[in-house]
């Protein structure tokens, strides 16, 4: 148990956080710190340097003028001197021009002559020594060069008290970097445990928690921004789902409640021939109606779940269009309707022509039966005020320019108010003017889901324009299938 929750731990987000953010702030921190003790370290050497070269330069000064030098006086002063300098071990030392030792301060160790290389340099290390170089410009009898030095013990010692202020501090910043680490992923991942957990405790039916929204606009606001989104999408399909599982129950009840009494009318007496024939066509019917709705119901399933079948083959949009009008032609003439299509261009798009043909159906059947509505049969004719009767336009655009095909079918009906505009094709909506014809079925309210629908699978667009009495227009504008010179038929 011990060990499976600590390979848990440390599998976890907020670990790998931390060891990141540790392993982050020790390379920095011990790296800042290593930077500024070799700095330090540096910086007293250049001192130590600038030290020596200065005392060089006051040797250089007994030796500079045309008159006669005190070398005696020179040397007492540097052995005192040397021996005011104890703690630093500070010395001098002259050379012949041959390169050997010609006077050695007070105190000073045995060194061996400076190289060319030595020499070259000025200041150089020897033997935990700093030592500085240098030729004199005025040759005498007792020397040509002097070397000045300086113990470097000094400058150990300091690095050693600042290696301790600095393991100290590296101490600190371990302990203040790892502390911090773990406080920081855990705030960091707080979120993402939120998350998780109301995550766990959602249900189906209850999708109404959400994740707070901390406002510093950053990423984890955004994860929870998007995760809300997320939650809103899924709650509002499950709230269509089941108001569509309502309205379809709704809807196969009444044709199953009328199928029910057909047959316990017919089962409660005898009755004739021609009275059970009637019954049956009856019952057959409703049949025909819940088969229909059954159809649709599919239909709109496999849309939602993106397995509706289209075919990119190039499909002859403008046959479709014209078998559509002359398929309807009776039925309009029949209500009193003037049906009629404008000249119709070639236009291919890619799809399935059974798909495409059922929209145009839908549209053309609801555009004569909100029509018929406004102009029944008997005053179909112009009245002799003039009043042109109904009348239905259908028109097929070809754009180039913006690869699509524009198909626009104009009624004079009804219209459809502002109210039920943005509604129809809900899904079971029907507005209180879409009843029926007198004797006609009653719809379903689908036809305008399923139009969508499948305008939307086939990467189109499907918009109703109408204004209450004067009318209505559905535009359905498709993609031009591409290179496409002898579509399919339309079949």
């Amino acid at each position: 148990m011990f060990f499976e929750r600590l390979s848990a731990t440390v599998r976890s987000l907020r670990f790998r956080l931390a060891l990141w953010n540790v392993a982050a702030g020790l390379v920095t921190g011990l790296g800042i710190l290593l930077a500024v003790r070799e700095g330090v370290r540096h910086i007293l050497i250049r001192d130590l340097d600038e030290v020596l070269r200065e005392d060089l330069n006051e040797i250089e000064l007994h030796f500079s003028g045309q008159g006669d030098y005190d070398w005696p006086a020179l040397c007492e002063e540097l052995n005192r001197k040397a021996r005011g300098h104890d703690f630093h071990g500070w010395f001098v030392q002259f050379y012949h021009r041959d390169g050997s030792p010609a006077w050695s301060s007070a105190k000073a160790p045995e060194l061996p002559p400076p190289d060319a290389a030595q020499q070259a340099a000025g200041t150089y290390h020897l033997d935990h020594y700093r030592l500085a170089y240098h030729k004199l410009s005025r040759e005498i009898d007792e020397a040509s060069a002097v070397c000045v030095g300086c113990n470097e013990r000094f400058i150990t010692r300091d690095m050693a008290s600042i290696d301790r202020l600095v393991s100290l501090v590296a101490g600190a910043v371990i302990v203040v970097v790892t502390l911090g680490g773990f406080l920081l992923a855990g705030r960091t991942t707080s979120i993402l445990s939120n998350l998780i957990h109301r995550t766990e405790n959602l249900r189906p039916s209850e999708l109404k928690e959400r994740l707070p929204i901390r406002g510093t606009g950053d990423e984890l606001d955004a994860l929870a921004r998007t995760v809300n989104g997320l939650l809103d999408r899924l709650s509002d399909y499950l709230q269509q789902k089941h108001d569509f599982l309502a309205d379809a129950a709704h809807e196969l009840r009444t044709p199953l409640a009328a199928i029910r009494s057909s047959v316990e009318v017919a089962l409660n007496s005898e009755r004739s021939g021609d009275e059970y024939r009637e019954l049956l066509d009856g019952v057959i019917e409703q049949c025909l109606a819940l088969q229909k709705l059954v159809n649709q119901l599919l239909l709109l399933s496999e849309t939602d779940a993106d397995r509706l079948q289209i075919s990119t083959a190039p499909v002859a949009l403008d046959e479709l269009v014209a078998r559509a009008a002359e398929m309807f032609q009776g039925v309009a003439e029949f209500e009193g309707i003037e049906l009629r299509a404008a000249a119709l261009p070639h236009v291919a798009v890619p799809g399935n022509a059974h798909h495409l043909r059922q929209v145009l159906n839908n549209l053309l059947d609801n555009a004569i039966k909100f029509t018929a509505a406004r102009y029944p049969r008997a005053s179909s004719a112009p009245s002799a005020k003039g009043q042109a009767g109904g009348r239905i336009e259908i028109s097929l655009v070809r754009d180039d320019a913006q690869r699509e095909a524009r198909l626009e079918i104009r009624d004079n009906g009804l219209g459809i108010s502002e109210a039920d505009l943005p509604r129809v094709f809900d899904r079971f909506y029907r507005t209180d003017r879409a009843r029926p014809r007198e004797g006609g079925p009653a719809g379903t309210g689908l036809g305008l889901s399923i139009c969508q629908a499948i305008v939307a699978a086939h990467h189109g667009t499907l918009a109703a324009e109408s204004r209450q009495g004067e009318g209505t227009v559905f535009v359905v504008r498709l993609p031009l299938a591409e290179g496409a010179t002898h579509p399919a038929p339309a079949g």
